[in-house]
């Protein structure tokens, strides 16, 4: 029996053979696609990170301003498992009061036992957040706060920016001493607030492996 295809008579022996080929081919085309958009998710799956982010925290009272510094905070932005994590070593939180420093490490958050806090996010949707493209994308994010092996929940909405070329976040979020077994002494119970504000704010850089 005779077929025509392409403008050729062939028998159907061919055109099986023909066939085969042209699925074979089909599922080369296939194989080759899925590698190609396989290998763009995984460039695309990036970790950014800096050594240099800024937490502070703020307390007011009528009685007295507590506010302190640390710009050597370490965190992640992992695309590839849709996390955040930021880890601070409570030492490196500056006080414009030196005594107050003093009493910060020593007597509230006992930093030579407790030396770091840590923060690490349950999975975020990160699906959004167009690297290429300036604009500010804020995403909700849900984590764990630990400081001084206490856990704390926090939920709060990370404003990541991308300006310029320059991949940045920010986000602020309430802590209360309690929350980390903190005690605080009657004698100075009325100049620490019973809710600390926190602020976190981060430029970032693509991690590369050296």
């Amino acid at each position: 029996m005779l077929w025509k295809a392409y403008g050729y008579n062939i028998s159907e022996l061919y055109f099986d053979q023909l066939i085969n080929f042209m699925n074979q081919q089909r599922s080369v085309t296939i194989l080759i696609s899925a590698y190609f958009l396989f290998s763009i998710a995984y460039l695309d799956a990036q970790t950014y990170f800096t050594k240099e982010g800024v937490i502070s925290f703020y307390s007011h009272t009528p009685l007295e301003e507590i506010e302190a510094v640390n710009e050597k905070a370490v965190s992640i932005v992992d695309f590839d498992n849709q996390k955040v994590e930021f880890s601070v070593l409570i030492k490196g939180f500056l006080f414009k009061n030196a005594l107050m420093q003093t009493h910060f490490n020593e007597n509230y958050m006992e930093s030579d036992q407790y030396p770091k806090a840590k923060f690490k996010s349950t999975e975020v949707d990160l699906s959004k957040l167009d690297l290429d493209k300036d604009g500010e994308y804020v995403i909700p994010v849900m984590g764990i706060l630990n400081v001084k092996e206490k856990d704390k929940e926090i939920q709060t909405d990370v404003i990541f920016v991308v300006k310029d070329g320059v991949f940045s976040a920010r986000c602020n979020f309430v802590v209360s001493p309690s929350d980390f077994d903190i005690e605080i002494p009657s004698l100075v119970k009325g100049k620490i607030a019973e809710n600390i504000q926190v602020e976190v704010s981060a430029d970032y850089q693509l991690y590369t492996k050296s």
